[in-house]
């Protein structure tokens, strides 16, 4: 138990699906709220469905809150290892009073759900077994365990959302009997999870607000057991675009997917705390922005609505930001086995330091690589079709070969420390602007410009209409590349005329 009054929290994730972007945000709410007060972050596995828990998931839910810097302070807490203390729990409240065996079938609760729907009452267990003589019960037959709820005239059950910024009230006699423990010795959610929030001593429990009807059992119980009852927050849920929960089919996919498709952590983790909590107009956060100016009293009370091209638009942002060297390893993380990985060299740091500002994803910017990273690239007639080539155009590409035969082999240097960043990114600027400075000469001397000419030299050098700007192209392609690729540019386009 927590007797220090420090803020501990907790995230509680089942290990039955993929984690996905409702669970990570509660995650990062809860972790973000505890470490604004310097409190404590815990996970606990809730794996006591053992039909449908699975490893894979379990691995993933750890995998995604570790990419995501959303780290527990102790190791996972894990359901299915504590049953014994639950069974503990369960026969004391059986002893005291305050819960019952039930062998009601679940044909005959059908029936009596039925009867009070008819009746125009609210659809809820009868209360059959709940004062069973002893001679009545029959240890033989299959039973479970329901919770006693206190129950009488006005009798309320409430508590202040902190969230929401109010009080709730429940009337007991609309609260069933729960069931705490099934048929097969299993607890149920309502009452292994009050167990386990009282002995882990958790403070606040920040949630979806589909957990709000849960709350008045949950307080019943932690009266009936003699726990301190913790501050409760449910937050709004996430919809999408057409105001229906988010899923899957809004193309809301599990937190590895929005790894694999380019996004960075800081971006997704940026979107997920904007999504239904404000600080001023600010929209730009990092995780330790987060934990400064987190509160609750700034939560939204209404739907938050998920919105990809915000989330694009704020992963542009955070890769903006980003030093070439480190988008260079985040972009090999999520490359695809069948791509070649990105050499850690001055030519590609080059391209990604210009391609930055430019890309939405890791995977766009590895897409917009493939001409640099193959050695030899293959001309696409859809593209070229688009284009008209004379004789002047093969003129002025022998020309541009010339040119870079001209180039001092100085300027392409590879040999560059790394480590020394700063150092490395100055030689970098001074060979592009050697390149630039010689190439509008070359212009200039033939009296060209440079947006009548820049198409014929980025199809040849790259394949594409579209490229990272092309002093930074010839710069990492190289000047013996370059050259065969002109080469191999003018003898396609002189079969095609």
């Amino acid at each position: 138990m927590n007797n220090n009054n420090e803020v501990r929290t907790r995230f509680a994730p089942s290990p039955t699906g993929y984690l996905h972007i409702g669970g990570v945000r509660t995650a990062l709410f809860n972790y973000v709220y505890a470490k604004h007060f310097g409190g404590k972050f815990f996970l606990r596995i809730e794996d006591t469905d053992l039909d449908r828990s699975r490893k894979e998931f379990d691995v993933d839910i750890l995998d995604s809150l570790k990419w995501l810097s959303i780290t527990p302070d102790e190791d996972a807490v894990y359901q299915s290892n504590r049953l014994e203390i639950y069974k503990s729990y369960a026969d004391r409240l059986l002893k005291e009073g305050k819960a019952y065996l039930c062998f009601c079938s679940k044909e005959l609760i059908e029936e009596d759900r039925d009867r009070f729907t008819s009746e125009g009452k609210r659809p809820m267990y009868s209360g059959r077994c709940r004062n069973l003589k002893p001679e009545e019960k029959d240890y033989f037959m299959p039973h479970v365990i329901r919770f006693k709820a206190e129950k009488g005239e006005g009798l309320k059950t409430g508590f202040k959302d902190l969230a929401r910024g109010r009080f709730i009230n429940f009337n007991n006699n609309e609260i069933d009997d729960f069931v705490i423990v099934r048929g097969d010795g299993i607890p149920t959610y309502n009452f292994a999870v009050v167990i386990d929030d009282a002995l882990m001593g958790i403070t606040h429990i920040i949630r979806g607000d589909d957990h709000v009807s849960n709350t008045p059992k949950q307080i019943m119980l932690y009266n009936a057991m003699g726990f301190n009852i913790p501050e409760f927050a449910h937050v709004s849920m996430i919809l999408g675009s057409d105001g229906k929960r988010l899923s899957k089919r809004h193309g809301a996919a599990s937190v590895n997917q929005y790894k694999k498709d380019g996004f960075l952590p800081e971006a997704l983790n940026n979107y997920l705390i904007r999504l239904g909590w404000s600080h001023g107009n600010d929209e730009i956060f990092y995780m330790n922005d987060m934990i400064r100016y987190f509160d609750l009293k700034n939560i939204s009370k209404s739907a938050a609505v998920f919105n990809t091209e915000k989330l694009l638009w704020l992963n542009s942002r955070h890769i903006k930001s980003k030093d070439p060297f480190a988008l260079i390893d985040l972009t090999n993380d999520i490359r695809d086995v069948s791509q070649k990985p990105l050499i850690k060299d001055i030519r590609t740091v080059a391209l990604v330091e210009s391609l930055k500002s430019r890309i939405k994803t890791l995977v766009e910017l590895r897409q917009k690589l493939d001409f640099f990273v193959n050695e030899s690239i293959e001309y696409k007639s859809e593209i070229l079709n688009e284009f008209t080539f004379d004789e002047n155009s093969l003129i002025f590409l022998k020309a541009f070969k010339g040119f870079l035969n001209g180039l001092n082999s100085k300027i392409f240097e590879r040999n560059v420390d790394l480590s020394k960043k700063n150092e490395a990114l100055e030689m970098l600027k001074n060979s592009v602007e050697s390149i630039k400075g010689e190439f509008g000469d070359f212009l200039y001397r033939n009296n060209w410009t440079m947006k009548e000419k820049a198409t014929p030299i980025r199809l040849a050098l790259t394949g594409e209409k579209i490229s990272p700007p092309l002093y930074e192209v010839i710069f990492a392609v190289g000047k013996e590349r370059c050259i065969q690729r002109v080469d191999k540019f003018c003898d396609y386009i002189d079969i095609k005329r």
